[in-house]
């Protein structure tokens, strides 16, 4: 199992895309794009792309079907009244539900099809494509490790150099997905109170707790001296983290998906709803950050 941090064999990485991103690290990391150090201070948006839906008629009047098609979870049809009330669904764990005419196709595939019949009788069945993901958004190649931690189970697969992609299993089921840019050096998702990492080169890593509880803004300490400072724009949150006892020119905002900082030793991790999480390499105990002062 591995639980180290790791360098990359990159030597710089730009920071703009895919949701992962770096804070200046020294040698034993990725080193930073040239243009964060001599730039002004500027903002970026990590959104998640992994995740798309739409909305259709359903074949019982007055009702709609909502189509959810993600990397992490696989598709979910959900049959919704007039009002908008969620009356049945189909997922990864019920993909056909004869009774009420819904069924899903392929549903962890790269295209998976929804098909209704009304009142769930003998009716031929109709079919409608779900969105289709990015191409970024699925896994691809051969299956390069499998990690385990806990109940949670992480296949990694190798379509190439620095082309890695995972999912993360927890009791048979698909919960997460993770597949640094090709720009960035990193990705994490959180499940229930584990934070799992792949980077650019395939190492996995994983964390649990040393989250905070609520999204307080201001400052926060750091065990080993790194701060970090939480803000919010926009109804979005964002975060700044120190290098070497300065602020980063950077703030990210996490926009649906968590953001991953990294200095030296120590990984920042923002979630969408605020709150923060840390991993300190060799730290005897981690704990989550501590606010200090707004």
């Amino acid at each position: 199992m591995r639980t180290t941090l790791r360098a990359t064999t990159t030597a710089a990485l730009a920071l703009a895309l895919a949701g992962a991103a770096i804070a200046t690290p020294t040698a034993a990391f990725a080193a930073s794009a040239p243009a964060q150090e001599a730039s002004p201070a500027r903002t970026l948006v990590v959104a998640e792309k992994c995740i798309v839906s739409k909305v259709v008629p359903s074949v019982s009047a007055g009702r709609t079907v909502k189509l959810t098609n993600s990397a992490h979870t696989g598709a979910v049809a959900q049959l919704r009244d007039e009002q908008g009330k969620v009356l049945n669904t189909v997922d990864q764990s019920k993909p056909v539900d004869q009774a009420a005419g819904l069924r899903i196709d392929g549903v962890l595939s790269s295209a998976p099809v929804f098909r209704q019949r009304a009142g769930g009788g003998d009716a031929p069945w109709t079919a409608t494509a779900f969105p289709l993901l990015p191409k970024e958004c699925n896994t691809a190649g051969r299956l390069h490790s499998t990690t385990t931690y806990g109940g949670l189970t992480v296949k990694t697969y190798k379509a190439g150099p620095q082309a890695f992609s995972s999912h993360v299993v927890e009791n048979g089921k698909r919960v997460g997905f993770l597949r640094p840019g090709h720009t960035a050096y990193q990705d994490v998702r959180k499940v229930g109170q584990r934070y799992v990492r792949l980077t650019i080169d395939g190492e996995v890593h994983s964390w649990t707790g040393a989250t905070t509880t609520s999204p307080k803004l201001g400052v926060y300490g750091v065990v080993g001296g790194t701060k970090v400072r939480l803000v919010k724009k926009d109804g979005l949150y964002g975060v700044q983290m120190t290098s070497r006892g300065s602020w980063s020119n950077w703030t990210y905002f996490a926009k649906g998906k968590s953001v991953i900082l990294q200095d030296d030793n120590t990984i920042v991790v923002l979630n969408a709803n605020g709150t923060l999480s840390n991993f300190v390499q060799g730290a005897a105990r981690h704990t989550a950050p501590v606010w200090q002062h707004a």
